[in-house]
């Protein structure tokens, strides 16, 4: 205490513009454009990196050149543009069971760009793998068993990708690749309508993410926390813009939307933002609505309401036949963001989401919205399944 009260002598340190990286190296670029022009089967997998404004540009005129097929992280999404979609194989992350899978697996070339392991360990879908590995980052690879790149370019993403598309020439489909990503786009019509036509309550997670679909404009901002919620919306849920989405990972940071929605209406003030919890991960930093009443910032926030730690849960029974600790008792939301000076909303029936998600969107914030959701298929998630095979 006495040294942290004590006088100290010296200058005030004023912010410096650190220098940025200039792209990877020229010959490391040529070499990495020869080794995806004699690929067969090459897949773009973007990270969170990826999704970096400049970068994001370079990459979409880089699809757009090349039509190469792309998946991506959950912290990957919104790069790939609307009228590039139908290269576009999924989101990939946490359980190797998703048809994006399918079009890594099926590659003998794996371009990622921006990409940290901690978002999908290598280990999940580059076990045992004999392909090449091209790494594009402003970091070295972080190299393990299942992650030897035969080439590093190592710099700025967004110079990188480009000096890359200037050398890439456009490439036709694989059969393979072709056949999977007509799948894909099958079983995300087949998603839709099965989603739309469930009716019953609790409401299923497929309902709100279909509802959530029409509802995401591009002046949005969606900030999701972590939970079995975020796997449905992470996998299922579209954007067309690079961070519109926000989605944590890696450390499974519970709690983490709400003081995100925060921010965001701090450094987004023009946007419409929207964050979504579990009412478990609710619990975890229910406390900031104070900030965001004291900061008058015109958020919504959903909290998906099951009664318990639903990932746990579900992991549980896989894995030991049985769930322990992970239930606890009635929170009334609505009445809890009253006691707050916030305002609180109910969804009851499916048929009220939209209407009450737009309706509090148009209210002065912050909004807390409940609704009961049924977690009877969660299960599944960990399954290998088509979307559209979730109900036989």
């Amino acid at each position: 205490m006495d040294i942290m009260e004590a006088r100290a002598d010296g200058e005030v340190l004023t912010p410096t513009a650190p220098e940025t990286p200039g792209p990877a190296y020229a010959d490391a670029i040529t070499a990495a454009a020869r080794l995806i022009s004699n690929a067969k089967q090459p897949v773009l997998l973007l990270g969170l990196l990826a999704s970096e404004k400049r970068a994001a540009e370079a990459l979409r005129r880089l699809l757009a050149r090349t039509k190469l097929p792309v998946v991506c992280t959950y912290q990957g999404a919104g790069v790939v543009p609307r009228e590039l979609f139908d290269r576009f194989g999924g989101r990939v992350g946490l359980f190797h069971t998703q048809p994006a899978d399918k079009l890594l697996d099926a590659a003998d070339m794996v371009i990622t760009v921006g990409y940290d392991p901690i978002e999908y360990e290598p280990r999940l879908w580059n076990q045992s793998k004999k392909r090449n590995l091209i790494h594009v980052d402003v970091l070295p690879a972080y190299i393990d068993k299942d992650y030897r790149p035969q080439l590093e370019l190592t710099g700025n993403i967004a110079e990188t990708v480009q000096g890359l598309a200037t050398q890439l020439e456009p490439q036709m489909a694989a059969a393979a690749d072709k056949a999977i990503l007509e799948e894909i786009v099958r079983d995300r019509t087949m998603f839709a309508e099965r989603a739309a036509s469930l009716n019953g309550i609790p409401v299923h997670p497929m309902r709100l993410v279909h509802e959530l679909q029409t509802l995401l404009s591009d002046d949005m901002t969606l900030c999701l926390d972590m939970g079995s919620f975020h796997i449905w919306l992470a996998r299922h849920l579209y954007s067309f813009r690079p961070r519109q989405i926000l989605m944590t990972n890696g450390q499974q940071t519970l709690g983490v939307a709400l003081p995100w929605a925060i921010a965001a209406c701090l450094v987004r003030p023009n946007e419409k933002v929207l964050s979504i919890s579990g009412d478990g991960g609710f619990l975890f930093s229910a406390m900031e609505l104070e900030t965001a009443v004291r900061l008058k910032c015109n958020l919504v926030h959903m909290v998906w309401i099951d009664g318990s730690y639903d990932m746990v849960r579900f992991s549980q029974i896989v894995n030991y036949g049985r769930a322990s600790g992970v239930y606890f008792g009635p929170v009334d939301v609505v009445r809890f963001a009253e006691a707050f000076g916030a305002k609180g909303l109910k969804i009851e029936t499916p048929d009220q989401i939209s209407f009450t998600i737009k309706k509090a969107l148009e209210m002065e914030g912050p909004v807390i919205i409940g609704v009961d959701v049924d977690y009877r298929d969660n299960h599944r998630l960990m399954e290998i399944l088509h979307p559209g095979q979730i109900f036989a």
